[in-house]
């Protein structure tokens, strides 16, 4: 059996080796993904504080008349201290001062958060890489959970760093594989939960006897007389009022005639991007259509919101975040002491010389 579960443990490493490689590194980089951008850039990124924000209409204003061609598909916000992100068609982003409503800069193409997403969940190669690290992230839980049979007659949970390099490596990857094994299946399970989300709802709704919820509510345009349509300001006061002492996180305007508002929106300590809290409001009354607060939302709709809570760190802010980056980085440690401790005892066609042993203990 110890045999067996070796090789299990050995040939499905070294399958999804670069596969689970890709995955991790861009998860502990993910782990920023909310203000990463921002960082990454600055000058447009962030604002001096001066008095109260522009209305939303103005910035409106501003951004159809300096892109009359384009529409506007997204407004980030993050704080007093940050730009309004303007996400236009054609991959353009304008970044907006709040406070003037003055446009400070624009930038073409996606953001390095975005392509990061992408080549995490998917490898950047659409429903067939999304299906590759979908069986990588399976396999991984496979790894962890052989890698704590075969550690166990061992029980290596330290490492003698005077040691020679091949003894360090050995005890390296014991020890770290055994202190974050179980954060490892939680970070592989999470993800294949959040990955299959779009399958597995109804099944959540199902067993929780929960109502369905969706933000796909449209609106209904006026049926005579002339159209008028509320501002984003109003739809804003609509969306505080329906969740009391949340903030906004995200406006999504309506993209068709019937389409709705939506305001995806953060209470304090939830340090997910763009927040897990969300308000649908009709385009022409400002009647709101349909919410979720995350902290009263039905059980059907709380598991995936905390599963994803889990899966990057965010259920706890900056420690739990720490806590994801490390276990994401464990895999990487794992992935690079394990494939030199194959290549050391991988067969070789070289003979073996008279009088000297084959193999050598750990550390000598």
């Amino acid at each position: 059996m110890r045999k067996f579960l070796f090789n299990v443990h050995l040939y499905t490493s070294l399958l999804t080796g670069i596969i689970l490689l890709v995955v991790c590194v861009t998860g502990c980089l993910l782990v920023f993904e909310v203000p990463m951008d921002r960082w990454l850039d600055p000058k447009v990124s962030f604002v001096e504080v001066r008095g109260e924000p522009v209305p939303f209409a103005r910035i409106m204003t501003q951004l159809r008349t300096a892109f009359p061609k384009q529409q506007v598909t997204e407004m980030d916000l993050a704080g007093p201290h940050a730009s309004v992100i303007a996400k236009l068609s054609g991959d353009l982003r304008a970044f907006v001062d709040p406070y003037t409503g003055e446009i400070i800069g624009t930038r073409q193409g996606q953001p390095p958060s975005f392509v990061l997403r992408h080549i995490h969940r998917e490898l950047f190669a659409g429903n067939a890489g999304a299906q590759v690290v979908r069986a990588a992230s399976f396999l991984l839980v496979l790894q962890s959970l052989t890698g704590v049979y075969l550690w166990w007659p061992f029980k290596r949970m330290t490492v003698k760093w005077s040691g020679s390099s091949r003894r360090i490596n050995t005890e390296l990857h014991h020890s770290v594989g055994f202190f974050t094994s179980a954060f490892v299946c939680v970070i592989a399970v999470t993800g294949l939960i959040k990955a299959y989300g779009d399958e597995l709802q109804p099944f959540f709704d199902r067993v929780t006897n929960a109502p369905k919820t969706t933000r796909a509510l449209l609106s209904t345009p006026p049926s005579q007389g002339p159209v008028t349509r509320i501002t984003l300001d109003d739809a804003i006061a609509a969306a505080k009022t329906q969740l009391p002492g949340a903030t906004i996180a995200r406006i999504t305007p309506p993209k068709a005639n019937n389409g709705s508002i939506l305001l995806t929106m953060k209470y304090p300590g939830d340090s997910t991007a763009p927040g897990r809290s969300w308000v649908v409001v009709d385009q022409y009354t400002g009647k709101v259509l349909g919410s979720v607060d995350a902290r009263t939302a039905p059980l059907g709709d709380r598991i995936p919101i905390v599963n994803r809570g889990i899966h990057v760190g965010g259920i706890y802010g900056v420690p739990t975040r720490i806590l994801a980056f490390l276990t994401s980085f464990a895999v990487v440690v794992q992935l690079i002491t394990g494939t030199l401790m194959w290549w050391r005892r991988r067969p070789t066609n070289k003979p073996v010389t008279a009088g000297v042993p084959e193999t050598a203990s750990i550390g000598a």
